[in-house]
C-alpha cells in the first residue's frame, strides 16, 4: 500500500492481441484478499487447536450426527474401543459399541441415552454401563451425552466417556 503496509492480493492477467494474433500488452485485474487470508488463517489456527485438544485428552470423545453416525472421534476413544483412526467415521455407533447390556442382553437403540440425547435434546450422565470393543469384549464406563445445538436445533451429539475398570476394582 502507499503507506508501506503489506497486503495479500490475487491477480488475473490476460494478454491483449492485435489482429495478427501478436500480444501487444496485458490487462491485469487485482483484488485485495487480505481480509479473507486473515480469516482463513484464523480458521486454520482454530481447527488446529480443536484437533490438538481432542488428541490430548485422556477421555474418549466422539460426535455423532442425527443418523447416529460418527462424525469425529479422538485417539483415546479409538484406543479404548480397539478401533483404528478412521474405522468408526461414518458408521452407526450404537450397533458397534453400545448394542448390549453388561449381561449380553440387547440394548435397544430407542432406550439408549446416547440416542435419546438427539431425540429429546436432553443431557445424560450415566455412571455405570459398558461399551463394547472391536474384539467383542466389554469394559465399564461412565459417560456424558450432550446435544450439539445450532440455532436452538439439535444437529448432533457429543459423548465423552472414561473407562472405570480400576474404580470398580477399588
Amino acid at each position: 500500500r502507499k503507506n508501506g503496509e503489506e497486503f495479500w492480493e490475487s491477480a488475473s492477467i490476460s494478454p491483449i492481441m492485435d489482429k495478427k494474433g501478436e500480444i501487444t500488452h496485458f490487462v491485469a485485474v487485482k483484488e485485495d484478499t487480505t481480509e479473507s487470508k486473515a480469516a482463513e488463517e484464523a480458521l486454520r489456527a482454530s481447527e488446529e487447536k480443536s484437533r490438538l485438544l481432542l488428541e490430548s485428552v485422556g477421555e474418549g470423545i466422539f460426535g455423532v450426527d442425527l443418523e447416529g453416525k460418527v462424525a469425529f472421534i479422538n485417539p483415546a476413544a479409538n484406543r479404548m474401543l480397539g478401533y483404528g483412526p478412521e474405522e468408526l467415521i461414518g458408521k452407526e455407533i450404537h450397533e458397534k459399541i453400545h448394542h448390549s447390556h453388561v449381561d449380553g442382553s440387547a440394548y435397544p437403540k430407542s432406550e439408549c441415552p446416547m440416542y435419546l440425547t438427539h431425540a429429546d435434546g436432553t443431557d445424560y450422565h450415566i455412571a455405570d454401563e459398558v461399551l463394547w470393543r472391536k474384539d467383542g469384549s466389554s469394559f465399564p464406563v461412565e459417560y456424558t451425552s450432550v446435544p450439539i445445538k445450532k440455532d436452538e436445533q439439535v444437529v448432533g451429539v457429543v459423548v465423552t466417556f472414561m473407562d472405570i475398570t480400576e474404580r470398580k476394582k477399588a
